[in-house]
């Protein structure tokens, strides 16, 4: 089984080129994002450590992380984010490991996929034996994230700020792939 990470900056399509790995491939795909989400739930392992941080003040009522809240912080905060990042990835690093080796071990598909933005970041490039970078210019993936999530040229900004820039992803991968769609 080969491990592919796709990784790209928000809204490049790196969702896209999984999805066709997925349905024309039988690919299996390891969901960083769900994985975060989940050790972010009360119980979960990274949420304690995530609160005391933070603070009370990021909690919803019913004392679940409001991400909403969270993520204004921050991506106006490049010390907090890295602290978030520092928080959360080890632990999904390590449930990323823990299936990867699942899938090994059962033998049933050809290829498992890792979608992140944060590849570099987080260290999901070196459990990898291949990374494919999504392409796609800033004004279209601007473009995308104004139409398909309705977000503000404010919120882009930011979270573009905190990714890593093309020339680092140019850099370090050598497997591109140009989205450049709407």
């Amino acid at each position: 089984m080969k491990v592919i990470g796709i990784t790209g900056g928000i809204g490049s399509g790196k969702s896209l080129v999984a999805d066709i790995m997925i349905k024309k491939y039988k690919a299996y795909f390891i969901n960083t994002d769900r994985i975060a989400y989940e050790q972010m739930l009360p119980g979960g392992i990274s949420y304690k450590g995530v609160v005391e941080y933070f603070g009370k003040e990021i909690l919803n009522e019913d004392g679940t992380i409001d991400r909403n809240r969270l993520s204004k912080i921050v991506f106006s905060d490049k010390e907090k984010l890295l602290k978030l990042n520092s928080l959360t990835h080890p632990n999904v690093l390590i449930e990323v490991k823990k299936e990867i080796q699942k899938k090994r071990a059962e033998k049933n598909v050809p290829y498992c996929i890792i979608e992140t933005a944060l590849m570099i970041e987080s260290g999901y490039d070196c459990i990898c034996d291949e990374v494919w970078y999504v392409h796609c210019p800033a004004d279209i993936r601007r473009q995308r994230l104004k139409l398909n999530r309705g977000y503000t040229d404010e919120k882009i900004d930011a979270i573009f700020a905190s990714q890593s820039k093309e020339e680092d992803f140019f850099r370090k991968y050598k497997k591109v792939i140009y989205n450049n769609g709407i």
